[in-house]
């Protein structure tokens, strides 16, 4: 939860009011509020589920400016959600507007039950996998939640399908921390989440070693050896400063691991890239840097 912030004086943001909340057609809450300041850059939606414990308001959500209307479809029937509403301009928050609670009708023994017991399975640089319980009988499949680091409230990242019970998420920046919950699901709504998990992956261990000469261009080398197991070198070149990145993909496309991804001087660089956690097959991996971008092919053979 964000602690409300006094604005500055001359800056002062007026706190939303009259706000409700009301089920709508057994399927989600629709939550709204009247805007009453002309400088917010939005708003901030938060739940709970009892009022007699401050730590138990949790952000769900946001709207953007002069939006006064957020539809909660992430509630489980019969449970009893209260809300509550602030408008916030850059650093500064408004007070809160009133509370209003509401219930999803409908059985709650038609949805499935919640998975229990989640946990980290394993992390990597680039990649945390969890696995869970599963105490239903009648679910379509589960729905993950991730809150990255410095992010204020869950996304709902993906979906598995019927007792698949573990995910792994790649692509994630090294040496930040990511929270996981997970939720099941069928025609009927949602069941209610998992206990909430996190996990820090591992530091960049990649080193970029400077070569000499700068290039007259970007360009992507051929990765040497080729076919490799598993190390391998990445040869790349920088024509004018800035940010550049280089991420490897799976053969369907899905990116796997981001390998560089910072500022770098014109020059020529080198990476060695060790993909001793990964299964033969082909691999792609790609530079991009201002407006150009390159992919190469890789075999790796065990």
């Amino acid at each position: 939860m964000i602690s409300v912030i006094a604005a500055e004086a001359g800056a002062q943001i007026i706190a939303p009011s009259e706000l409700e909340a009301e089920p709508e057609d057994s399927l989600y809450i629709k939550v709204k509020w009247n805007d009453n300041s002309l400088n917010e850059d939005g708003f901030y939606v938060e739940r709970a589920t009892t009022l007699q414990d401050t730590s138990a308001w949790e952000i769900i959500g946001e709207t953007g400016q002069n939006v006064r209307i957020f539809f909660d479809y992430w509630s489980v029937r019969g449970i009893q959600y209260y809300y509550r509403v602030f408008a916030y301009a850059g650093p500064f928050h408004s007070d809160y507007s009133n509370i209003d609670s509401a219930i999803l009708l409908g059985s709650p023994w038609v949805i499935p039950a919640a998975p229990t017991n989640l946990a980290v399975q394993n992390v990597t640089m680039n990649s945390i996998t969890i696995y869970w319980n599963d105490h239903a009988n009648n679910e379509l499949g589960f729905v993950i939640a991730r809150r990255a680091e410095g992010e204020l409230f869950f996304n709902y990242i993906d979906t598995v399908g019927t007792d698949i019970l573990t995910y792994q998420e790649v692509g994630l920046t090294p040496d930040h921390t990511y929270f996981y919950k997970v939720c099941a699901y069928n025609g009927f709504g949602i069941s209610d989440y998992s206990n909430t998990v996190s996990a820090r992956t591992d530091e960049n261990s990649i080193t970029v070693h400077n070569l000499s000469g700068i290039p007259g261009k970007y360009y992507l080398g051929n990765n040497y050896p080729n076919p490799f197991n598993p190390l391998t070198s990445i040869e790349f070149g920088i024509k004018v400063s800035g940010h550049a990145e280089i991420k490897v993909f799976n053969s369907l496309g899905k990116e796997i691991e981001t390998l560089v991804s910072q500022n770098f001087a014109p020059g020529t660089y080198k990476i060695n890239w060790n993909a001793g956690n990964l299964p033969s097959g082909v691999y792609f991996y790609s530079l991009a840097a201002a407006n150009f971008i390159e992919f190469k092919k890789m075999i790796l053979t065990k």
